[in-house]
């Protein structure tokens, strides 16, 4: 696939958003519909956090269910998935995807169930979000000057998918971007040698970027509120087996899968990385 030469200096520009008034009236009447949904959901995590590690894994996907719906009614976000696999067991253990929202993983589990996470240390600290993160008992990403000597994500990774049952979800770019290419993705995932399921994230109407040097979290809260509402169309992949040459050469796994993502999402693919990134740039100049 040929990489855009017109797109990919821009997979971190935020949409403008600028001030409308039927904008700030969907916010203000609809508040009183959806802050009682989106409470519920983060009172829910509070109250299962304490015990969820120790609950069986089928049990663990019913609370991830319907909590995520919780989170979804009071959003209003109206999601949509199609599943390019015959059977939910052809899936494979390890999900990934190009990352676009917050969200995301909360999308997956309303149909799916569980999923542990790969996430930056900085989401320990978003208001609200860092609630159902941290109840999904996921394996936290240090950066920059905070990063420890030792610490392997590949590791932790690695072990997890030899420990358990648990689904797996990876964004294989390690930040975010706006959707409009793809950009490179570490390779990390892909060393494992062993199959994923790829997921694409579509949005149709309002794209839920958010750069943090643009825009503080609760303007992005508003941004997404202000909303009528947001379809979503999620897009399993066929869960992709990686041949013995791929297992053999992560890069070249790395590069097939992006390729054939970057086809199904019809986004050219982009040559800007993790570093390229604000929200990265934001992390590695934070203080140890």
């Amino acid at each position: 696939m040929m990489i855009s030469e017109k797109k990919e200096d821009f997979p971190f520009r935020v949409t403008p958003f600028p001030f409308q008034i039927q904008n700030f009236l969907i916010f203000i009447f609809l508040l009183p519909f959806s802050f009682p949904f989106v409470l519920s959901g983060i009172f829910g995590c509070i109250l299962v956090a304490p015990f969820y590690k120790n609950l069986p894994l089928s049990s663990k996907d019913k609370v991830c269910s319907f909590l995520s719906w919780l989170f979804m009614i009071g959003t209003r976000l109206y999601v949509r998935t199609k599943d390019h696999n015959l059977d939910k067991k052809d899936h494979s253990q390890l999900y990934i995807s190009p990352h676009i929202c917050m969200a995301e993983v909360n999308l997956l589990m309303l149909s799916l169930g569980h999923f542990r996470i790969l996430t930056a240390e900085f989401t320990k600290k978003i208001p609200i979000f860092n609630i159902p993160i941290r109840c999904l008992d996921p394996i936290y990403v240090a950066r920059g000057k905070n990063k420890k000597k030792g610490f392997s994500a590949f590791d932790l990774l690695q072990k997890s998918i030899q420990e358990t049952e648990y689904r797996h979800m990876l964004f294989p770019e390690g930040t975010y971007t706006n959707g409009n290419s793809i950009i490179r993705f570490k390779t990390g995932a892909f060393a494992l040698g062993i199959p994923l399921t790829p997921v694409i994230f579509h949005y149709p109407k309002y794209v839920p970027f958010w750069n943090r040097q643009e825009s503080s979290v609760f303007v992005q809260i508003y941004r997404l509120m202000s909303q009528l509402y947001t379809p979503i169309n999620i897009e399993i992949l066929p869960t992709y087996h990686p041949s013995e040459e791929e297992c053999a050469n992560p890069k070249l796994y790395t590069s097939n899968v992006r390729s054939l993502i970057a086809k199904h999402a019809d986004r050219p693919l982009s040559e800007k990385t993790l570093e390229d990134s604000p929200n990265y740039q934001l992390d590695a100049n934070l203080k140890g």
